[in-house]
């Protein structure tokens, strides 16, 4: 059948009936809905702290609909906090105050709304908190904003809830299926926010984990064995200086001698390990400063001739000190293959930020055997910082310095202004 548009609708050209009139205001409201998920969808790929992500998806709920509050609630191993908020006063101890509340007896609909991974929607929610006394904890913050009823949806991730978004509705203003339909796909980006922010924090544990793993093989290749050393050294000179023997000033010399040099390399390591461990120079002195830091002790355990150059036409300072850390641990890596692998004798590291627009460069390179000889003998840690620059929504390159094979190059860059942890 054949429809002719009209003023407010459509009328059918044969009856001259109305057809499926046109809401001006429910249009735009369904437009603004598409607009705020849309953005939302944006604030979570553009990862930044997860705070700060659902703020901006609780405000974005606020301004498409006639919301008077939102609230986004990360449940996890029995506890509550607040991990978004739109409209609210703040309020530092309000999960102390709502378990007082649960305490008292309060009923908690987002509490079944998380259990039973379904929404639910309360009419006139708002006069029967602020009449019952075992919600007397949140009175005065429950009485600020103009709200009336409520609706609670849960954050779903594969099939299990992690969260909730508690909506505080104005007066005059229930809920709509539209309503519902529109809350439950922002509760999808607040769901898809907390398991990036989940599966990023397991991402960096498990670095950790592996990195403590190395340092503990570190440790016992070289210090371990530098202090069993020095104990057989110890008792040696314990020895030539027993009861009833005639003392070799020259022998007791020579164990004294070797047993210094022994304490001298192991207090070497440590600090070397030490400084693996707690970069203090990366937060003092910034990336170039704790990169040369790390250098000079490079040059001063191994011999390997390091140079360091830094051309900087941004302040990397106003990185965040997470993505200097990656980037420092990245350089570390590569110098630590470089030293037990390559057999070099020269190493070079470069920052930048001259090269492609709005990027950092970082890259290591080294006179040794060659990247394939390296890749063979499982040295360069390509997981570990792979996940470091690509975390950062950057990249990492691996390369000869020569035709001929020998020599590695390895270049990492990564945006200034990138996606990542934090921002």
């Amino acid at each position: 059948m054949r429809k002719e548009r009209v003023p407010g609708g459509s009328r059918c050209p044969e009856c001259g009936g109305a057809l499926d009139p046109v809401d001006p205001e429910a249009a735009r409201r369904g437009q603004r809905r598409l607009a705020a998920i849309a953005r939302a969808a944006s604030s979570v790929a553009d990862a930044a702290s997860l705070s700060v992500t659902l703020d901006v998806v609780a405000n974005e709920v606020v301004q498409a609909e006639h919301i008077a509050a939102v609230q986004i609630l990360r449940v996890e191993g029995g506890t509550m906090r607040v991990v978004g908020k739109a409209g609210f006063t703040d309020a530092d101890d309000f999960t102390d105050r709502l378990e007082d509340c649960r305490r008292l007896g309060a009923r908690l609909m987002f509490v079944e709304a998380f259990r039973t991974c379904r929404p639910i929607v309360v009419p006139h929610r708002k006069a029967a908190v602020m009449a019952d006394p075992t919600w007397a904890p949140l009175h005065r913050i429950m009485a600020a904003p103009e709200w009336d009823a409520f609706a609670a949806v849960p954050l779903v991730v594969r099939g299990r809830a992690v969260g909730v978004l508690n909506a505080f509705y104005k007066p005059g203003e229930p809920p709509s299926t539209a309503a519902l339909e529109f809350l439950e796909a922002m509760a999808d980006q607040a769901a898809t926010a907390v398991d990036s922010a989940d599966l990023l924090s397991k991402s960096r544990h498990d670095a950790q984990l592996a990195e403590r793993a190395r340092l503990a093989r570190e440790l016992h290749d070289s210090v371990v064995q530098q202090v069993f050393s020095m104990r057989m050294q110890a008792k040696a000179l314990q020895a030539q200086v027993a009861p009833g023997r005639t003392i070799r000033a020259e022998r007791v010399q020579a164990v004294a001698d070797e047993l210094l040099e022994l304490a001298q390399t192991a207090l070497a390591d440590l600090r070397g390990l030490v400084l693996q461990l707690h970069p203090v120079e990366l937060v003092e002195r910034g990336l170039a400063g704790a990169v040369r830091s790390h250098a000079e002790s490079v040059r001063g355990t191994s011999g390997l001739d390091v140079e360091v150059d830094v051309d900087l036409s941004a302040d990397v300072g106003d990185l965040p000190v997470e993505l200097q850390e990656d980037l420092y641990r990245v350089v570390q890596e590569a110098l630590h293959n470089v030293v037990k692998h390559a057999g070099a004798t020269r190493a070079s590291v470069h920052i930048s930020t001259n090269g492609p627009p709005d990027r950092v460069v970082v890259e290591v390179s080294d006179d040794g055997i060659g990247l394939t000889a390296q890749v063979r003998a499982g040295a360069l840690g390509l997981v570990s910082m792979r996940e470091r620059a690509e975390r950062w929504g950057g990249s990492i390159e691996f390369g000869s310095m020569d035709p001929g094979g020998r020599g590695c190059l390895v270049r990492v860059c990564v945006p200034v202004a990138g996606p990542g942890p934090a921002r």
